[in-house]
């Protein structure tokens, strides 16, 4: 069965992420199918990337997808404290696996661009992810470069695999 793409349909909103939206990602985060292409390798860990993630919406720099009323998706610029390195930011992305292949990740990263740049006036932004993860083809189709493969960074059940570092010019 083909997954639809939700993101033309009245149901699909994008706000800016609040407090609230944690529960969601800390769930998809505490699956190992979306943990393998990020940072976090533990619980803990979970809990300490997803309360810095969504602390960001303090700032107005995290997007939450939403369709029918649930939260699908958030996307999150994490600004640089420091006025050296301030015109650029890492950004991260989760979907809920149920959810995903139907326009969301994409929808976000578009939006997430914009806000970078119009919002924040960011010149760069870059984007950390292990293996072959499925965010790869859309962040290329979204204009970001690969600018690091490092082989064998990360070692997972089954195995070792890459860390790759995509970059976009806003």
């Amino acid at each position: 069965m083909t997954k639809s793409i939700v993101t033309g349909e009245t149901g699909y909103d994008i706000r800016f992420s609040e407090v609230s939206d944690e529960p969601y990602l800390k769930e998809w985060l505490s699956s190992k199918a979306v943990r393998k292409w990020l940072p976090p390798s533990s619980d803990a860990d979970v809990d300490l990337f997803v309360r810095n993630w969504i602390g960001f919406s303090r700032y107005k720099s995290s997007l939450t997808a939403t369709y029918n009323g649930q939260v699908v998706g958030v996307a999150t610029i994490f600004l640089m404290p420091y006025l050296k390195v301030a015109h650029l930011c890492m950004m991260y992305i989760a979907v809920d696996p149920r959810m995903q292949r139907r326009g969301i990740g994409t929808s976000l990263v578009k939006n997430i661009k914009n806000l970078a740049k119009t919002r924040f006036r960011l010149e760069s932004m870059h984007v950390e992810v292990f293996g072959n993860c499925p965010l790869i083809p859309v962040l290329k189709n979204q204009g970001f470069v690969e600018i690091v493969r490092q082989e064998n960074f990360v070692h997972l059940e089954d195995g070792f695999h890459p860390r790759h570092i995509f970059e976009v010019v806003l």
